[in-house]
């Protein structure tokens, strides 16, 4: 059976010790769970049709969800099967910023987790679990819950950088250059953040039914992790409500600054029409003269025309300038 490298099944013995075994072996798993303390996880990287079929029969996964995986863009959800429950949800990769969509399927001992993009934070609670290090999940609960704390850990990165990228907007724009951060990255922002919270508030619901203790998955010992896992949802809520305000208030100001900077634009171009309108005025009275035009009796006359004009631009000019027009 072809499959992806790095596809594997894990196996927590019930001595504490850990196997890795291929993903052909698959066929064991009734085998290994049928041991009590033993704990599978079964991670499969972008299954094809076949995989998908071959762990349908094997953990009688129900045909809604695996249509769910066949589609993927769920939103995070916990639906609950017969023998099963299937949770959806998403991890940012780091520096891309995209949201890698992960399956969850968790049943008496095992967990099967499937996955079609990077998930750094995933892979590293694998590594652990792989360790078989003292700390390590001991039950199908504790395992869910590191799975899903390492999906919720990596937003706060991601909220980190947008909160930088919010300063420097604010930064910008204070310093009186709102055209050099435009709408589209205020706009881009605001989207990210509306992309972000589409994800973590079904996350928190989520959180929410685990923790209600409906489920048999999550135990007593496992409670107390579940609520952590619900703390960290609400947190990052929390930012993200407040970076959608703070957003708000950098598209007002910069609006405001641009309003601004837009009338004093319109009182330098008044203040140019005004002095520019004197010599035009000037000028204007002397062409509709026919009989008393200046150089007709009087050689200087255009040179004091000339003269009148450039004096009352300069008074003009001096006026705006002492009332800040220019």
């Amino acid at each position: 059976m072809a499959s992806d490298a790095s596809s594997l099944i894990l196996v927590r013995r019930p001595d504490g010790s850990v196997e890795e075994l291929p993903v052909e072996r698959i066929d064991e798993i009734d085998q290994i769970t049928a041991v009590t303390g033993s704990l599978v996880w079964v991670d499969v990287r972008n299954p094809d049709e076949r995989l998908i079929a071959n762990l349908q029969r094997e953990f009688d996964l129900h045909p809604l969800a695996v249509e769910d995986m066949r589609k993927r863009g769920q939103r995070p959800k916990l639906d609950t099967y017969e023998g099963a429950h299937m949770v959806v949800t998403y991890e940012v990769v780091p520096d891309a910023g995209d949201l890698s969509e992960m399956h969850l399927f968790v049943g008496g001992g095992w967990l099967l987790s499937a996955q079609w993009g990077p998930t750094p934070m995933i892979d590293a609670a694998r590594s652990r679990f792989a360790s078989g290090r003292t700390g390590a999940a001991s039950s199908v609960g504790q395992l869910l819950y590191s799975v899903l704390d390492a999906a919720v850990d990596s937003f706060f990165p991601e909220l980190d950088r947008l909160s930088e990228r919010i300063d420097t907007l604010e930064d910008g724009i204070l310093a009186g250059d709102p055209a050099a951060h435009g709408l589209a990255e205020i706009l881009a922002l605001k989207r990210r953040l509306l992309e972000l919270r589409r994800v973590l508030a079904p996350m928190r619901d989520l959180a929410n039914a685990l923790l209600r203790g409906d489920l048999e998955i999550v135990d007593a010992a496992s409670t107390p992790y579940y609520q952590d896992l619900y703390d960290h949802l609400v947190r990052v809520l929390d930012q993200l409500d407040l970076y959608r305000d703070l957003l708000a208030t950098v598209l007002d100001a910069r609006l405001t600054v641009a309003s601004n900077n837009l009338n004093a634009i319109m009182k330098r171009l008044t203040a140019f029409t005004v002095v520019l309108m004197v010599p035009t005025l000037i000028a204007g009275i002397y062409g509709m003269n026919f009989e008393f035009m200046p150089e007709l009796d009087w050689p200087l006359g255009y040179a004091f025309a000339l003269a009148l004009m450039v004096a009352a631009m300069v008074a003009s000019v001096t006026w705006f300038r002492r009332r800040g027009w220019f």
